[in-house]
């Protein structure tokens, strides 16, 4: 027997998508760790590239950094490097094709905020978490990692609680000293993560088309 009728099932399930916001700034105090694995759960659950990863089962890893720690600190300084290895690169591809500086300028700017001001979320949440999802073939790991981000994002809103996305994980997947630390092979994983706590400002909700505009139903 269902807890909740449908209706009700329905309304709460918009509510929480409505309800979802990326949060910039978090509050000092550090949610209770059982929300944290209720979160990872929500994760767990969602959907991967079977056909793509076989029979591996542990086609998924979490690993949750906590503000505080030496391993937080490590991580920071290690996308801190990335973020400075970017802004090297594309200063570098500028001075080539400097008819593409209004391309990448603004790109550039952020990665240099990132460098010298450190990484957001990852140096300000109580809690950052790194989502691990195995590389098969065809390639499907990243739509199988937005999926558990997804996940782990509505759930985060459903326990008040506020989440932003950094997408820097991403591209340190083939960071040595950084799958040394998670203890995963280079080239066997992608990544991304996301940061965790309680929300400080909580922004509006942005515009967004019109569904009825934007939706074509086809003959």
């Amino acid at each position: 027997m269902e807890k909740y009728g449908l209706d009700e099932r329905n309304h709460i399930f918009d509510e929480i998508i409505r309800s979802r916001r990326s949060i910039r700034v978090f509050k000092d105090g550090k949610p209770p760790k059982e929300d944290i694995d209720d979160i990872i759960g929500a994760g767990m659950l969602a959907p991967y590239a079977a056909t793509a990863v076989g029979d591996i089962k542990d086609f998924r890893r979490f690993f949750v950094f906590e503000r505080g720690t030496k391993s937080i600190d490590t991580l920071a300084l290690l996308m801190e490097n990335k973020a400075a290895e970017g802004v090297k690169h594309f200063e570098g591809l500028l001075k080539e094709k400097p008819f593409m500086k209004s391309k990448f300028q603004s790109f550039i700017n952020r990665l240099k905020m990132i460098r010298d001001k450190g990484v957001p979320g990852v140096t300000t949440a109580p809690f950052f978490i790194i989502v691990a999802e195995i590389r098969g073939i065809p390639p499907a790991e990243q739509e199988s990692l937005a999926h558990v981000l997804e996940n782990m994002w509505l759930k985060t809103t459903a326990l008040n609680l506020g989440f932003q996305l950094v997408s820097l994980t991403s591209q340190m997947a083939e960071d040595e000293k950084l799958m040394k630390l998670l203890e995963l092979p280079v080239g066997k994983f992608a990544l991304n993560g996301c940061a965790i706590g309680y929300p400080d400002i909580t922004p509006k909700p942005t515009s967004r088309p019109n569904t009825q505009d934007a939706t074509k139903w086809m003959d």
